[in-house]
């Protein structure tokens, strides 16, 4: 550290993709040596050789997504901000030449993907910046708390754009790093290597279902702080919406295959697993009614299954069974001491549980579970090439907000 190089960043950012221990203090300390090399700075002018140029750009945007990951997974205050980044958007042009051989298509491929993936997270990462920086701090949290009465509707109002830049997000992903919706012998032992490419598509992916559920996550919390102050029908929209966006994301969970488990995974990932798990634990403890409360129970339960059949030795164990760990305190520990829910079952709870009993039977599952998806099939996962908006496009009202805002996907 006192007299860094470039190379400390690659190597600093190296070691903190490793999931145990925490991460924090030593991204404090590589955005301090960012901050001294120069990388928040616009280098297009300077005169270095272009690989430099290239090279600087993917250290610094590098730097930003484990300074705004780090800050989601740590609950601590981003050490970056935007008017102090003057870093340009990086492109294909600042990754280096790679050659590779000619008859080997996949390689090719592959190469051309990772620059995709690398893009598109820095792309999601600037919005869950915004996020961040837009819920998360503690003047805005203030201003929703000052707000009163009218805190949902202020914080309706802000989550709305950003809620489009999500779904622009993902409208736009490329072919190449969508999610495969593989079948059940997509990966064995006996298929052809090209078969079982690994496919490191996964992080990317569910940084995305985190990122929705980050947003989400403070919609539902304003709801609660001022229950009596906000309409019925405000309540229902917005936790319709919510579990729209849990559904999409358990689903996402049980449609990875080996080839995405044993593959590459961001340093985030084991908490965005959890936040999946924590989530649905807090629409169930706010739950109006008893049936959607169990609606919620059952859930995650699946999701539990879900996920210790992915944590099989050899296939990312420590990747899921941090979110085990954490969906059983939270279902466990903190929801043993609620009190007991009334039942809705004349007037029906605030969003419809009703779902099919039998076994999930989506061929695109993991180990024979079946995705959850299967037991929903009135509700599209957001993991399609048809994305649908959060709004629905036949509401043309900007000014009200249960119109303007979301509607389940």
């Amino acid at each position: 550290m006192n007299r860094p190089k470039l190379s400390t960043i690659q190597a600093g950012l190296l070691l903190s993709q490793c999931p145990e221990g925490d991460q924090w203090a030593p991204t404090a300390q590589l955005v301090a040596i960012g901050q001294e090399l120069g990388l928040h700075l616009d280098c297009s002018n300077w005169k270095i050789p272009p690989w430099e140029k290239g090279l600087r750009r993917r250290l610094a945007w590098a730097l930003y997504m484990q300074d705004k990951w780090g800050a989601l997974v740590h609950g601590r205050p981003s050490h970056i901000f935007s008017s102090n980044w003057g870093v340009r958007a990086v492109n294909f042009n600042d990754f280096p030449d790679v050659e590779w051989d000619e008859n080997n298509t996949d390689e090719k491929q592959d190469i051309e993907r990772g620059r995709l993936l690398f893009t598109r997270f820095v792309q999601l990462s600037e919005i869950l910046s915004e996020i961040l920086e837009t819920f998360y701090t503690l003047n805005s949290t203030q201003n929703i708390t000052d707000a009163g009465p009218q805190g949902t509707q202020l914080v309706l109002s802000l989550a709305k754009p950003v809620q489009l830049k999500l779904k622009e997000w993902y409208s736009g992903l490329p072919t190449e790093i969508r999610l495969e919706s593989y079948s059940m012998t997509s990966f064995s032992l006996s298929s052809p290597p090209a078969m079982n490419r690994l496919s490191s598509i996964g992080y990317l992916h569910l940084g995305y279902f985190a990122a929705e559920i980050t947003l989400h996550r403070r919609i539902i919390r304003s709801l609660t702080l001022n229950p009596n102050a906000v309409d019925p029908y405000v309540q229902h929209i917005c936790r319709s919406a919510a579990k729209a966006r849990l559904i999409s994301a358990m689903d996402f969970v049980n449609r990875l295959t080996p080839n995405h488990l044993r593959s590459f995974w961001f340093f985030a990932s084991k908490t965005n697993f959890a936040l999946i798990g924590t989530f649905g634990s807090l629409l169930w403890a706010t739950s109006p009614g008893r049936e959607e409360a169990d609606w919620y129970r059952r859930r995650l339960g699946e999701y539990r299954w879900t996920l210790s059949v992915s944590s099989k030795p050899g296939e990312s164990k420590g990747l899921t069974q941090f979110a085990i760990s954490m969906l059983d305190i939270s279902t466990g520990l903190l929801l043993k001491g609620l009190p007991e829910k009334p039942s809705m079952s004349r007037c029906g709870s605030m969003a419809d549980m009703s779902a099919p009993s039998g076994p999930p039977s989506f061929p695109g599952s993991f180990s024979g579970g079946g995705s959850l998806i299967g037991q929903f099939s009135n509700i599209h996962s957001a993991d399609v090439s048809s994305v649908q908006s959060p709004r629905s496009d036949d509401f043309s009202s900007e000014d009200e907000m249960e119109d303007s805002y979301a509607t389940p996907i």
